[in-house]
């Protein structure tokens, strides 16, 4: 990968590690903070070498706040609309693969430190970081043709 992927995974954990404190301090994602990081997204995939292209970018968008968005619509209180658009952002970096390696490393990891509370507020923000993260991480170690396997 360039070095153009390396400043996006950069960008992606810099803004991850915001919005997990904001989301650990006040259990809201704000759009304010989550739709810039997916715009920026969307332009990174214009660069070449980023590893995704301005389709698969918009697509992932598209699947990651139809996926959250569809929790945060039906069982409201478990997700907010604020986690349906950070799984797009994730979508906008890494694509639809990437957002299942995310959606599964940080769901996975949700549910391990989860286990065993109370059934108060959880931010789920901090998790969906380290799983795009996580993608992101993954994706750039993958031979090429596994992000083509989902789109």
């Amino acid at each position: 990968m360039t070095s153009a992927f390396w400043i996006k995974v950069f960008i992606f954990a810099l803004a991850g590690t915001i919005l997990s404190l904001v989301d650990l301090k006040i259990f809201r994602l704000p759009h304010a903070l989550t739709l810039p990081l997916a715009g920026s997204g969307f332009l990174f995939s214009f660069l070449p070498g980023n590893g995704i292209t301005p389709i698969r970018s918009g697509v992932g968008f598209l699947a990651g706040v139809f996926l959250l968005g569809l929790l945060s619509w039906f069982r409201h209180g478990s997700f907010g609309f604020g986690d349906a658009v950070f799984s797009g952002a994730i979508g906008t970096y890494a694509g639809v693969a990437g957002l299942g390696i995310a959606l599964f490393a940080g769901g996975g990891l949700a549910v391990i430190f989860g286990l065993g509370k109370d059934r108060g507020p959880m931010a789920f923000g901090p998790y969906l970081a380290f799983g795009g993260v996580c993608s992101l991480i993954v994706l750039a170690f993958v031979p090429h043709g596994f992000g083509k396997i989902l789109f």
